[in-house]
Parts: structure tokens; sequence; C-alpha cells
């Protein structure tokens, strides 16, 4: 992996300005910040009139990005895409996980741009048996409103510091010859899809639909521990509508992770690959 395989974020930001100037977005470009997360919470309390359907904030750096358990992400300038979102999410819990709809949405942007992704649960994005990105979905009330905060990380090439979290890091510069190479086009679409599919509720079992049997781990052999402790092993089969995983046991058992519990793909090669 090259470290060349930069997203340039200057014609980036001006890109996005002018999609979210047609599309009726609140956005904000900023060259760094502490977290995107914090920084679309602090553009949306300070929005007159209630939440701004939807708004976004995109920085070419962040300090102090977190990922899923509180890992730290790094996010440095050029290595990847980095941005949250907030869209009202209405007074009814949904009945598909927001988290695993937009993570298929996001697979299916980057596989139909030639980057062949894949969504490992709970939703994180993964290439070439690597961690490509990782989503936070928060359910929250915000300027007055219950709404979706949203925040995405996507590797543009191999960070350049250590990782604090026990995976392998892949990049989309390490996507091969069937990625076409337009590197503004592809982020472009990334932000649109996921505003798009989490303004959008109804569309969510559908993208469950398309996941449930293809993601990462499907028909792999796991471990599985569960929140309170217990540990089982069984073969990863299809994530449900509500998202849980299902899980086939040596003697014929089925049981299910859920949010709460942690999985791991077994690995033939020494160590192993946690979700």
């Amino acid at each position: 992996m090259h470290r060349d395989a930069a997203l340039d974020f200057d014609p980036l930001a001006r890109q996005l300005q002018q999609l979210a100037a047609r599309r009726g977005w609140m956005m904000s470009a900023r060259d760094c910040v502490d977290s995107t997360n914090e920084r679309v919470r602090a553009l949306v309390e300070s929005a007159d009139g209630g939440v701004p359907a939807p708004a976004v904030v995109v920085a070419a750096e962040q300090t102090a990005g977190v990922g899923r358990r509180g890992a730290r992400w790094l996010s440095a300038p050029g290595d990847g895409l980095w941005f949250s979102l907030v869209v009202p999410a209405g007074p009814a819990l949904p009945d598909a996980p927001p988290g695993l709809a937009l993570a298929g949405r996001l697979v299916g942007v980057l596989q139909g741009q030639g980057v062949p992704a894949t969504v490992k649960w709970p939703n994180d994005l993964y290439l070439n048996e690597g961690k490509l990105g990782g989503l936070m979905i928060e359910r929250r009330r915000l300027g007055g409103e219950v709404c979706w905060l949203a925040g995405v990380g996507i590797n543009w090439r191999q960070p350049g510091g250590p990782l604090d979290a026990a995976y392998r890091a892949s990049a989309i510069g390490e996507a091969g010859d069937g990625w076409r190479g337009d590197s503004i086009a592809l982020a472009l679409a990334l932000v649109e899809a996921a505003v798009t599919v989490m303004s959008r509720p109804a569309d969510w079992p559908g993208e469950m639909a398309r996941l449930s049997r293809r993601h990462y781990g499907f028909g792999k052999p796991v471990a599985v521990e569960h929140g309170n402790g217990a540990r089982a092993t069984g073969i990863a089969g299809m994530i449900r509508p509500d998202g849980d995983l299902e899980i086939a046991q040596a003697d014929g058992r089925v049981i299910r992770a859920g949010t709460h519990d942690r999985v791991r793909v077994l690995v033939e090669r020494a160590g192993t690959d946690s979700y």
C-alpha cells in the first residue's frame, strides 16, 4: 500500500458544499476538528428553528476520533474520509438497525465503483481481510428533536501511526485494478448515500435483506463472547432483520449474537480476526 494514495480534501470540500446547497443540507467542511461527531452536534445545536434536515460535517483531520467500544480512530489529513451527519429520527423506533443498513448502503456504493468491500457484523466495512471503515450510530435529542447521529470513517490509505485496536487496517488504495480511481466522485457518493439512507428508515429492511447472507463472516467459524460472559463457537449464518447474527453450533442449535456480544472470526493462519 503506497502512502501517496491520498484523498485530496480541498476539492472534496468544495464539491460537498455545492452538493449540500443543491440538497438543502446544513454543511460544514473543516481542516481539523477534535471529532466530527462533536462538531455536527454543535452545528445542530446552534441552528435556529430546530434541526435542519440534514446536517453534515466533514473534516480533513480528526484529533480525537473514536471507534466502536472506545477504540481510537486515526484520522490524519489525506488518509481518509471522516464525516458525521444528523437527521431527524421521528418518535418511533425502526424495525431494522440503522448501523447495518448504513453499512450495507455504503458497501453497495463501494462495490459499484469497483471496491470489493463487505460488511463485517455488527457494522464495520472490510476489504482484503482488513478493516476499511467503521460507523458510530446514536439516537439522541439535539436541537429539541430526536435525531440520528452517524459518524463514518473510511481509510483511503493505511494509517500512518500505530493502531490501538487489535485488527489489521485496509484502505481504498488496496482495492486493486477494479477500482476506477476517482477519489472525489467516490467520496461524494459515499456521503450522499449515507445522508440518503439515514433519512429513509423505510429503506432499512431492504438493506438488511440484501446484506443477510452476503456479509464477511457468513459461513465462517466464529467464537462468541456474550455480554454475560458465556462463550460459544459455531458457524456464522445470516444476519437477522433485527440485526442479530445467527450462529450454528456443532450440536445443531442456533444461537444469536446481539449488540452487547463480541464475535471473532477464527482463521487458519496464526492469530484471529476480531469483529
